[in-house]
């Protein structure tokens, strides 16, 4: 686990970084954004760096299918995703946790959320998935959905009436959904 003095050195430079580098720049790996997350997940709070063996083993119990206690493999793209969301928001003052609501699920916790057939949430034949849920109590899922899609990394789905965002990195799309309605 990182301690508090790391992350803020991390998120120091994605503050600096952030504002003067593009969203191509970043996801073309033109230039580096540091791969630490906040989240947090019910009782579990953690600033990892993901890029570490440990970290990467958190980070993946975090995003866990807490119903079917199933642990997927995130894309690392997905990570790489919330990472600049994160240092997006730091660069700009807001430093806090992401609340995953559901990262991976099973075919059965899918159907109970009302998720898709096809939803990003579940694993592939390699046990990989590339969806998370997730909010903030300081930013709006709206202001965060609308910078997953500045991203263009994949879908975004707005779930404003529940408070929180989907964020894929499937194809590029966006949806506006309700409760019970999800992907």
């Amino acid at each position: 686990m990182m301690l508090r003095r790391d992350f803020l050195k991390a998120m120091s430079l994605a503050t600096a970084i952030a504002p003067s580098v593009s969203v191509g720049q970043v996801f073309a790996h033109e230039v580096a954004v540091p791969s630490v997350l906040w989240l947090r997940r019910g009782g579990d709070e953690a600033r990892v760096d993901y890029a570490t063996e440990q970290g990467y083993r958190y980070v993946t119990y975090l995003l866990r299918d807490v119903q079917a206690r199933f642990v997927g493999t995130p894309d690392p793209r997905l990570l790489q995703l919330l990472a600049w969301q994160q240092a997006w928001l730091a660069a700009y003052g807001y430093v806090m946790p992401f609340k995953v609501h559901s990262g991976c699920r099973t075919n059965s916790t899918n159907s109970r959320e009302g998720g898709v057939q096809n939803s990003q949430h579940l694993p592939d034949e390699a046990g990989v998935f590339r969806a998370v849920d997730f909010s903030t109590k300081e930013v709006s899922a709206e202001y965060m959905g609308r910078l997953a899609y500045l991203a263009q990394q994949g879908g975004v789905g707005f779930y404003n009436a529940d408070g929180f965002v989907h964020n894929d990195v499937g194809r590029v799309r966006t949806w506006r959904g309700r409760a019970g309605n999800r992907r």
